[in-house]
Protein backbone atom coordinates (compact mmCIF):
# COMPACT_ATOMS: atom_id res chain seq x y z
CA UNK A 1 0.00 0.00 0.00
CA UNK A 2 2.70 2.48 1.10
CA UNK A 3 4.28 1.96 -2.67
CA UNK A 4 0.55 2.31 -4.30
CA UNK A 5 0.50 5.77 -2.12
CA UNK A 6 3.81 7.04 -3.06
CA UNK A 7 2.91 5.68 -6.87
CA UNK A 8 -0.21 7.67 -6.92
CA UNK A 9 1.71 11.15 -4.95
CA UNK A 10 4.47 10.77 -7.91
CA UNK A 11 2.00 11.32 -10.49
CA UNK A 12 -0.11 13.84 -8.85
CA UNK A 13 2.96 15.93 -8.54
CA UNK A 14 4.05 15.29 -12.40
CA UNK A 15 0.57 16.23 -13.48
CA UNK A 16 1.03 19.14 -11.14
CA UNK A 17 4.43 20.22 -12.92
CA UNK A 18 3.15 20.00 -16.11
CA UNK A 19 0.44 22.31 -15.68
CA UNK A 20 2.30 24.86 -13.85
CA UNK A 21 5.41 24.66 -16.73
CA UNK A 22 2.66 24.71 -19.31
CA UNK A 23 0.65 27.90 -17.65
CA UNK A 24 4.44 29.67 -17.05
CA UNK A 25 6.01 28.93 -20.30
CA UNK A 26 2.67 30.49 -22.00
CA UNK A 27 3.00 33.48 -19.61
CA UNK A 28 6.20 33.90 -20.52
CA UNK A 29 5.31 33.61 -24.47
CA UNK A 30 3.02 35.96 -24.61
CA UNK A 31 5.41 38.55 -22.52
CA UNK A 32 7.49 38.24 -25.23
CA UNK A 33 4.93 38.62 -28.02
CA UNK A 34 4.06 41.89 -25.69
CA UNK A 35 7.20 43.19 -25.85
CA UNK A 36 7.88 43.08 -29.23
CA UNK A 37 4.71 44.44 -30.01
CA UNK A 38 5.07 46.95 -28.30
CA UNK A 39 8.81 48.01 -29.62
CA UNK A 40 7.40 48.24 -33.51
CA UNK A 41 4.51 50.34 -31.86
CA UNK A 42 1.57 48.31 -32.24
CA UNK A 43 -0.92 48.34 -29.63
CA UNK A 44 -2.56 44.79 -27.90
CA UNK A 45 -6.25 44.86 -28.22
CA UNK A 46 -6.72 41.15 -26.99
CA UNK A 47 -5.51 38.75 -24.64
CA UNK A 48 -6.38 35.01 -25.77
CA UNK A 49 -6.15 32.23 -23.39
CA UNK A 50 -7.49 28.54 -22.91
CA UNK A 51 -11.37 29.17 -24.02
CA UNK A 52 -11.55 32.91 -23.06
CA UNK A 53 -10.66 36.24 -24.37
CA UNK A 54 -10.05 39.93 -23.30
CA UNK A 55 -10.49 42.09 -26.13
CA UNK A 56 -10.33 46.02 -25.82
CA UNK A 57 -13.44 47.28 -26.93
CA UNK A 58 -14.74 51.17 -26.56
CA UNK A 59 -11.81 51.88 -24.33
CA UNK A 60 -12.55 49.16 -21.87
CA UNK A 61 -11.64 45.08 -21.73
CA UNK A 62 -14.61 43.07 -22.70
CA UNK A 63 -14.61 39.60 -21.97
CA UNK A 64 -15.97 36.68 -24.05
CA UNK A 65 -15.89 33.21 -24.30
CA UNK A 66 -15.39 31.33 -27.90
CA UNK A 67 -16.11 27.81 -28.56
CA UNK A 68 -12.11 27.28 -29.05
CA UNK A 69 -9.67 29.39 -28.31
CA UNK A 70 -5.59 28.89 -28.09
CA UNK A 71 -3.37 31.14 -25.94
CA UNK A 72 -1.84 34.10 -27.77
CA UNK A 73 -2.14 38.21 -28.32
CA UNK A 74 -3.56 39.86 -31.01
CA UNK A 75 -2.17 43.06 -31.26
CA UNK A 76 -3.17 46.45 -33.87
CA UNK A 77 -0.01 47.02 -36.21
CA UNK A 78 1.06 50.84 -36.12
CA UNK A 79 -0.37 53.11 -39.12
CA UNK A 80 3.21 53.64 -41.23
CA UNK A 81 3.40 50.09 -42.49
CA UNK A 82 7.03 50.89 -42.67
CA UNK A 83 7.04 50.26 -38.81
CA UNK A 84 5.91 46.71 -39.16
CA UNK A 85 8.31 44.89 -38.78
CA UNK A 86 7.72 41.06 -39.16
CA UNK A 87 10.68 39.39 -38.04
CA UNK A 88 10.13 40.93 -34.21
CA UNK A 89 5.93 40.37 -34.99
CA UNK A 90 6.87 36.95 -35.08
CA UNK A 91 9.56 36.00 -32.95
CA UNK A 92 9.40 38.48 -29.95
CA UNK A 93 7.50 35.23 -27.73
CA UNK A 94 9.67 32.55 -28.94
CA UNK A 95 12.50 34.76 -28.39
CA UNK A 96 11.85 35.07 -24.85
CA UNK A 97 11.00 31.41 -24.60
CA UNK A 98 14.45 31.06 -25.72
CA UNK A 99 16.12 32.92 -23.04
CA UNK A 100 14.14 31.41 -20.59
CA UNK A 101 15.36 27.89 -21.49
CA UNK A 102 18.92 28.90 -22.15
CA UNK A 103 18.69 30.18 -17.89
CA UNK A 104 17.23 27.16 -16.95
CA UNK A 105 19.78 25.19 -18.59
CA UNK A 106 22.48 27.27 -17.11
CA UNK A 107 20.72 27.12 -13.61
CA UNK A 108 20.30 23.32 -14.20
CA UNK A 109 23.99 22.80 -14.87
CA UNK A 110 24.93 24.73 -11.21
CA UNK A 111 23.87 21.89 -9.33
CA UNK A 112 25.03 18.19 -9.03
CA UNK A 113 22.67 15.88 -10.73
CA UNK A 114 20.62 13.26 -8.73
CA UNK A 115 17.35 12.05 -10.64
CA UNK A 116 14.52 13.23 -8.23
CA UNK A 117 11.04 14.35 -8.55
CA UNK A 118 11.91 17.52 -8.84
CA UNK A 119 14.83 17.31 -11.46
CA UNK A 120 12.21 15.71 -13.57
CA UNK A 121 9.87 18.62 -12.96
CA UNK A 122 12.63 20.89 -13.68
CA UNK A 123 13.17 18.98 -17.24
CA UNK A 124 9.55 19.50 -18.00
CA UNK A 125 9.39 23.18 -17.65
CA UNK A 126 12.35 23.27 -19.83
CA UNK A 127 10.21 21.34 -22.59
CA UNK A 128 7.68 22.96 -22.42
CA UNK A 129 9.69 26.49 -22.81
CA UNK A 130 11.48 24.75 -25.53
CA UNK A 131 8.46 23.98 -27.41
CA UNK A 132 6.64 27.45 -26.86
CA UNK A 133 9.77 28.30 -28.92
CA UNK A 134 8.95 26.68 -32.16
CA UNK A 135 5.21 27.34 -31.56
CA UNK A 136 4.62 23.68 -31.35
CA UNK A 137 2.31 23.37 -28.87
CA UNK A 138 -0.11 25.68 -29.40
CA UNK A 139 0.01 25.85 -33.28
CA UNK A 140 0.82 22.95 -34.44
CA UNK A 141 -1.42 21.10 -32.76
CA UNK A 142 -4.35 23.24 -33.64
CA UNK A 143 -3.46 23.34 -37.45
CA UNK A 144 -1.90 27.06 -37.23
CA UNK A 145 1.17 27.80 -39.02
CA UNK A 146 4.59 28.50 -37.33
CA UNK A 147 6.04 31.92 -36.91
CA UNK A 148 8.94 30.31 -39.03
CA UNK A 149 6.65 29.50 -41.87
CA UNK A 150 4.73 32.63 -41.34
CA UNK A 151 8.26 35.03 -41.83
CA UNK A 152 9.08 32.69 -44.49
CA UNK A 153 6.03 33.06 -46.82
CA UNK A 154 6.30 36.97 -45.56
CA UNK A 155 9.82 37.48 -47.22
CA UNK A 156 8.65 35.28 -50.76
CA UNK A 157 7.58 38.91 -52.07
CA UNK A 158 6.60 42.55 -51.73
CA UNK A 159 3.08 41.01 -52.13
CA UNK A 160 3.30 38.46 -49.52
CA UNK A 161 4.53 41.12 -47.18
CA UNK A 162 2.11 43.71 -47.65
CA UNK A 163 -0.91 40.63 -47.17
CA UNK A 164 0.81 40.00 -44.12
CA UNK A 165 0.52 43.41 -42.84
CA UNK A 166 -3.08 43.95 -43.96
CA UNK A 167 -4.54 40.58 -42.62
CA UNK A 168 -2.82 41.51 -39.25
CA UNK A 169 -4.51 44.63 -39.22
CA UNK A 170 -8.00 43.01 -40.24
CA UNK A 171 -6.87 40.52 -37.38
CA UNK A 172 -6.85 43.20 -35.06
CA UNK A 173 -9.86 44.78 -36.24
CA UNK A 174 -12.20 42.12 -36.17
CA UNK A 175 -11.14 41.43 -32.50
CA UNK A 176 -12.27 44.61 -31.43
CA UNK A 177 -15.10 45.08 -33.67
CA UNK A 178 -16.17 41.40 -35.17
CA UNK A 179 -16.24 42.52 -38.11
CA UNK A 180 -13.29 44.04 -41.02
CA UNK A 181 -16.48 46.55 -42.73
CA UNK A 182 -14.18 49.32 -41.35
CA UNK A 183 -11.00 48.18 -43.27
CA UNK A 184 -9.44 51.12 -45.04
CA UNK A 185 -10.94 50.37 -48.58
CA UNK A 186 -7.20 50.84 -49.96
CA UNK A 187 -6.03 47.76 -48.05
CA UNK A 188 -8.61 45.34 -49.76
CA UNK A 189 -7.16 45.45 -53.20
CA UNK A 190 -5.95 42.18 -54.48
CA UNK A 191 -2.17 42.05 -54.35
CA UNK A 192 -0.12 41.34 -57.64
CA UNK A 193 2.48 38.97 -58.36
CA UNK A 194 2.75 37.48 -54.67
CA UNK A 195 0.76 33.60 -56.16
CA UNK A 196 -1.96 31.32 -54.76
CA UNK A 197 0.25 29.04 -53.45
CA UNK A 198 1.34 32.11 -50.18
CA UNK A 199 -1.69 31.98 -47.63
CA UNK A 200 -0.38 35.24 -46.80
CA UNK A 201 -1.85 36.45 -50.20
CA UNK A 202 -4.59 33.73 -50.24
CA UNK A 203 -5.89 35.23 -46.95
CA UNK A 204 -6.06 38.72 -48.27
CA UNK A 205 -8.09 37.47 -51.15
CA UNK A 206 -10.14 36.22 -48.76
CA UNK A 207 -10.24 39.21 -46.39
CA UNK A 208 -11.39 41.13 -50.03
CA UNK A 209 -14.38 39.11 -50.11
CA UNK A 210 -15.59 39.50 -46.59
CA UNK A 211 -15.28 42.68 -46.71
CA UNK A 212 -16.75 43.40 -49.90
CA UNK A 213 -19.65 40.88 -48.23
CA UNK A 214 -20.31 42.96 -45.68
CA UNK A 215 -20.32 46.28 -47.81
CA UNK A 216 -23.47 44.76 -50.10
CA UNK A 217 -21.09 42.57 -52.30
CA UNK A 218 -23.28 40.59 -54.98
CA UNK A 219 -23.73 37.02 -54.49
CA UNK A 220 -22.37 36.25 -58.00
CA UNK A 221 -18.76 38.52 -57.65
CA UNK A 222 -19.10 36.72 -54.22
CA UNK A 223 -18.88 33.05 -56.17
CA UNK A 224 -16.27 33.86 -58.90
CA UNK A 225 -14.13 35.40 -56.24
CA UNK A 226 -14.02 32.23 -54.02
CA UNK A 227 -13.47 30.12 -56.77
CA UNK A 228 -10.33 32.12 -57.53
CA UNK A 229 -9.61 30.01 -53.76
CA UNK A 230 -9.97 26.87 -55.02
CA UNK A 231 -6.71 26.01 -56.78
CA UNK A 232 -4.95 26.88 -53.67
CA UNK A 233 -6.46 24.38 -50.99
CA UNK A 234 -4.11 21.50 -51.15
CA UNK A 235 -1.35 24.29 -49.80
CA UNK A 236 -3.23 25.99 -47.04
CA UNK A 237 -2.68 25.29 -43.25
CA UNK A 238 -5.73 23.36 -41.78
CA UNK A 239 -7.09 26.24 -40.03
CA UNK A 240 -6.99 28.40 -43.36
CA UNK A 241 -8.42 25.69 -45.38
CA UNK A 242 -11.66 24.91 -42.95
CA UNK A 243 -12.50 28.80 -43.23
CA UNK A 244 -12.27 29.36 -47.09
CA UNK A 245 -13.57 25.57 -47.48
CA UNK A 246 -16.74 26.45 -45.11
CA UNK A 247 -17.06 30.02 -46.98
CA UNK A 248 -17.12 28.41 -50.69
CA UNK A 249 -19.25 25.57 -48.90
CA UNK A 250 -21.89 28.08 -47.53
CA UNK A 251 -22.23 30.61 -50.31
CA UNK A 252 -22.90 28.26 -53.06
CA UNK A 253 -25.66 26.57 -50.79
CA UNK A 254 -27.13 29.88 -50.28
CA UNK A 255 -26.77 30.70 -53.83
CA UNK A 256 -29.08 27.63 -54.31
CA UNK A 257 -25.72 25.95 -56.77
CA UNK A 258 -26.00 22.67 -55.30
CA UNK A 259 -24.32 20.63 -58.02
CA UNK A 260 -22.25 17.31 -57.25
CA UNK A 261 -19.12 18.86 -55.91
CA UNK A 262 -20.55 21.65 -53.95
CA UNK A 263 -22.83 19.04 -51.88
CA UNK A 264 -19.40 16.43 -51.74
CA UNK A 265 -17.47 18.54 -50.24
CA UNK A 266 -19.57 19.00 -47.54
CA UNK A 267 -20.16 15.39 -46.99
CA UNK A 268 -17.14 14.14 -47.15
CA UNK A 269 -15.75 12.94 -43.70
CA UNK A 270 -12.64 14.37 -43.87
CA UNK A 271 -13.84 18.41 -44.41
CA UNK A 272 -16.65 17.76 -41.95
CA UNK A 273 -13.77 16.50 -39.38
CA UNK A 274 -11.95 19.94 -40.41
CA UNK A 275 -14.82 21.94 -39.85
CA UNK A 276 -15.85 21.08 -36.84
CA UNK A 277 -12.41 21.22 -35.37
CA UNK A 278 -11.21 24.84 -36.91
CA UNK A 279 -14.54 26.42 -37.42
CA UNK A 280 -17.03 24.97 -34.74
CA UNK A 281 -18.95 28.58 -34.36
CA UNK A 282 -19.47 28.96 -38.45
CA UNK A 283 -20.25 25.10 -39.22
CA UNK A 284 -24.25 26.25 -37.78
CA UNK A 285 -24.60 28.19 -40.89
CA UNK A 286 -23.15 25.78 -42.64
CA UNK A 287 -25.42 23.14 -41.59
CA UNK A 288 -28.45 25.40 -41.72
CA UNK A 289 -27.78 26.36 -45.40
CA UNK A 290 -27.41 22.15 -46.07
CA UNK A 291 -30.19 21.02 -44.45
CA UNK A 292 -32.61 24.06 -46.39
CA UNK A 293 -31.04 23.73 -49.68
CA UNK A 294 -30.20 19.88 -49.83
CA UNK A 295 -32.11 18.24 -47.22
CA UNK A 296 -35.34 20.45 -47.94
CA UNK A 297 -35.79 20.88 -43.58
CA UNK A 298 -36.12 24.04 -43.55
CA UNK A 299 -37.30 23.94 -39.63
CA UNK A 300 -34.08 21.98 -38.73
CA UNK A 301 -31.75 24.75 -40.80
CA UNK A 302 -33.98 27.27 -38.00
CA UNK A 303 -33.08 24.93 -34.87
CA UNK A 304 -29.41 24.97 -36.17
CA UNK A 305 -29.32 28.98 -36.41
CA UNK A 306 -30.88 29.54 -33.01
CA UNK A 307 -27.98 27.82 -31.66
CA UNK A 308 -25.00 29.37 -33.38
CA UNK A 309 -26.46 32.42 -32.65
CA UNK A 310 -26.06 31.27 -28.96
CA UNK A 311 -22.68 30.82 -29.02
CA UNK A 312 -22.17 33.84 -31.31
CA UNK A 313 -23.63 35.49 -28.82
CA UNK A 314 -21.18 34.52 -26.26
CA UNK A 315 -17.99 34.68 -28.37
CA UNK A 316 -19.40 38.32 -29.53
CA UNK A 317 -18.56 37.48 -33.23
CA UNK A 318 -21.03 40.22 -34.57
CA UNK A 319 -20.08 39.15 -38.37
CA UNK A 320 -21.37 35.77 -37.45
CA UNK A 321 -24.41 37.14 -35.64
CA UNK A 322 -25.40 39.26 -39.21
CA UNK A 323 -24.99 35.97 -41.20
CA UNK A 324 -26.89 33.80 -39.35
CA UNK A 325 -29.99 36.30 -38.74
CA UNK A 326 -29.87 37.08 -42.80
CA UNK A 327 -29.86 33.08 -43.37
CA UNK A 328 -32.94 32.94 -40.73
CA UNK A 329 -34.78 35.44 -42.75
CA UNK A 330 -34.14 33.89 -46.12
CA UNK A 331 -35.63 30.78 -45.12
CA UNK A 332 -38.04 32.14 -43.48
CA UNK A 333 -38.96 34.00 -46.32
CA UNK A 334 -38.44 30.72 -48.84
Amino acid sequence: MQVVGQFIATVGWLGLALIVSELGATLIYELGQWVSFRLIGARVVQIAGFRYHLTKRDGHWRFSHPLTSRPHLVAMPPADAHRFNHAVYCFGGGLFSLITVVLSLVTLGQFKLSFNLWLLAFIIWIWMNTLKIGQLLPMNLHGQPTAAKDFQLARESDAAMTAAYVTAVATALNAQTGSVADLDASMIVMPRGGGNQNYFVVRQAYLTLTWGLQHGLSTPDLLAGLARLEPSFNTLPPADLAKYLDATIYWNLVANRTERQITGWYQDTGVQQLLQRYEPLAYYKLQAAYNWRVAKQPALALTQIKQGLKFAKRSRDVTEQQWLRALKVMIEAS
